[in-house]
């Protein structure tokens, strides 16, 4: 089993944030890649992937519930080949854990992302902390955006050091910190090392032609190799199919790069792993 555990439904003809074709501009040098959904489906399956996991975003004092059901929606048009995250907004007080309650229990989601940056909250801040013990309570996971965000926003409210205070704080919540830290990425390894919880996916950065043989990839699979995960990003980095070919060719064991691209994930979202998968 291959699982993109990165990825955005955004396709062609649908309303896009205008920082997405600014940020795949500024890192990939063209415009979000623009696919109909047909056309994404025929991508997963020249690709080989088998599950695709689509994260909602959301804003600051912007309407989250309505996000979490176009989500929910496009999951229910294949159940069996996309999984959905939901989202929520920490300034949002109780309705923020209402908005996760709904997304999971409701629509059937089975986990959540948040982007410090785009709320303007940091990941330690109290304002986060119901959410956590939600998410905690129901056992999913919560993706972090780690890394700089989109490029009108501030950095600092995703400094990583402020996921160790989560980690500690919320042990028995399932962490993923997208991008790996980007250019942060020692910093993500040391939360890998140290907290069990704590997962990180290779979307948008670490597989970038120009930065990935800056990463010490062999230190990873040494140290962390069950906590590695494929994420493409699409439409604003790769597609699935970009990211399989990066990850196929990075210095490291044929066990190792299984693992990435769906063992590690089948086991943190309760999949079962399939004898192609493990064969390879």
């Amino acid at each position: 089993m291959i699982i993109d555990i990165h990825a955005h439904p955004v396709f062609a003809g649908m309303p896009v944030h205008p920082g997405v074709h600014r940020l795949s501009q500024a890192y990939y040098n063209r415009r979000a890649l623009e696919l109909t959904l047909p056309d994404f489906v025929q991508e997963l399956d020249r690709a080989g992937v088998d599950k695709v996991v689509f994260l909602t975003s959301s804003w600051k004092g912007q309407p989250v519930r309505e996000r979490n059901e176009a989500t929910a929606e496009l999951i229910h048009r294949y159940p069996e080949r996309f999984i959905g995250f939901g989202s929520f907004d920490p300034n949002a007080g109780h309705e923020a854990v209402d908005d996760v309650e709904y997304a999971i229990k409701g629509l059937g989601l089975v986990g959540v992302k948040t982007i410090a940056q785009n709320v303007e909250v940091f990941y330690n801040d109290p304002r986060y902390y119901p959410v956590y013990e939600k998410v905690q309570e129901l056992g999913v996971p919560i993706l972090f955006h780690t890394g700089p965000s989109f490029l009108q926003t501030r950095t600092k409210f995703g400094d990583l050091i402020t996921l160790d205070d989560v980690a500690l704080d919320f042990p028995n919540m399932k962490m993923i910190l997208a991008h790996m830290g980007m250019q942060g990425f020692m910093d993500a390894h040391s939360l890998l090392v140290r907290h069990p919880n704590v997962y990180a996916d290779l979307s948008f950065w670490p597989l970038h032609p120009s930065y990935r043989s800056l990463i010490p990839w062999s230190l990873f699979e040494e140290t962390v190799p069950g906590k590695i995960l494929l994420g493409s990003d699409f439409p604003v980095g790769q597609t699935p199919n970009e990211a399989i070919e990066a990850v196929q060719g990075l210095p490291v064991s044929d066990n190792f790069k299984t693992q990435i691209l769906g063992e590690n994930a089948a086991r943190l979202l309760g999949l079962a792993v399939s004898q192609d998968l493990q064969d390879m």
